[in-house]
């Protein structure tokens, strides 16, 4: 059996791409150059159209051009390109969903601005809540002490954040809250070697500690008010490396705030990074990859 060439393995996945996305989902060419605009890539109509009848273009251009084709592939029908059968076989991943990709803009600005890093790093509180208050289904939350988390029910007043709970709760959204295990290997690890460059983490574990029973009375209380959603707060054992804020991911609106912890950097000064899934689909995937993987053993407090 002769051995395909990367050539042509390059081309049959744009061809195949083209085919089962216009079968599958009635996309013509154009719908296609839009959505790989969306994904960041612009590609012309005439150098699609080479690629599909075995024309010449740049192997980059082959190259990029494959590679996009199998990333709407994946995000929309769920599909993986088999070099052994040469053609494309649904995956076997948990949990997946379909993500319609909107059709790209040719507005670069526009895009850009989809995209805001806050340098200075954690958002006010008013900032916060703000991100927050349309959450139609599911707030997300990982941290590590979840200290100013905490510290936003009792020594703010109501209405500057508890209220705002609340009102989530009362429509129905699901509150979920990650910190790490004060008791687990992993903080006294972590924990330690922050230490090492700031003194105050000395204490990190007994103030987790203490957290974790303010926040254990907090979601009894919430419970207690019989709310049509729910507050549950749950502790996981892995090195903590970013916080992660997670709105709605399965919504149309769905969108993260993310800040990467910084050696030797307080954790509150470290920058913040703010996206939505409609403008920025590759990235908020990545992210959320990570966050199932990292809360998928993670114990709800009792």
């Amino acid at each position: 059996m002769q051995e395909t060439s990367k050539e042509d393995r390059l081309r049959n996945i744009v061809a195949k791409g083209l085919e089962l996305l216009a079968e599958k989902l009635t996309y013509g060419q154009k719908t296609i150059l839009n959505k790989f605009e969306t994904l960041g890539y612009k590609l012309s109509p005439s150098s699609l159209s080479k690629i599909k009848n075995g024309g010449e273009v740049s192997s980059r251009t082959l190259s990029q051009s494959a590679k996009f084709m199998q990333e709407v592939l994946q995000l929309e029908l769920g599909v993986a390109y088999s070099a052994e059968k040469a053609a494309f076989e649904i995956q076997s991943t948990p949990n997946w969903k379909p993500y319609i990709l909107p059709e790209g803009s040719t507005n670069t600005l526009e895009k850009e601005s989809s995209f805001t890093i806050h340098e200075s790093g954690r958002v006010s509180i008013q900032e916060k809540t703000k991100f927050i208050e349309e959450a139609r289904k599911e707030v997300l939350e990982i941290g590590v002490r979840l200290n100013s988390y905490t510290s936003y029910f009792i020594s703010q007043n109501d209405k500057a954040f508890k209220s705002h709970i609340v009102g989530l709760l009362k429509r129905g959204v699901k509150i979920k809250s990650y910190l790490l295990d004060p008791n687990s290997q992993e903080a006294s690890i972590y924990f330690s070697d922050r230490a090492k460059r700031q003194t105050f983490e000395k204490d990190a574990i007994e103030e987790t500690k203490r957290n974790i029973e303010r926040l254990k009375a907090l979601s009894k209380e919430f419970s207690d008010l019989n709310l049509a959603g729910s507050f549950e707060v749950f502790t996981y054992r892995h090195i903590p490396f970013s916080q992660v804020l997670v709105i709605d991911n399965e919504m149309e609106g769905a969108k993260m705030m993310v800040s990467h912890y910084l050696y030797g950097i307080k954790r509150a000064d470290c920058p913040v990074l703010e996206f939505t899934k409609k403008d920025k689909p590759q990235l908020f995937k990545k992210y959320w990859e990570s966050f199932q993987l990292f809360v998928d053993e993670a114990v709800k407090l009792r």
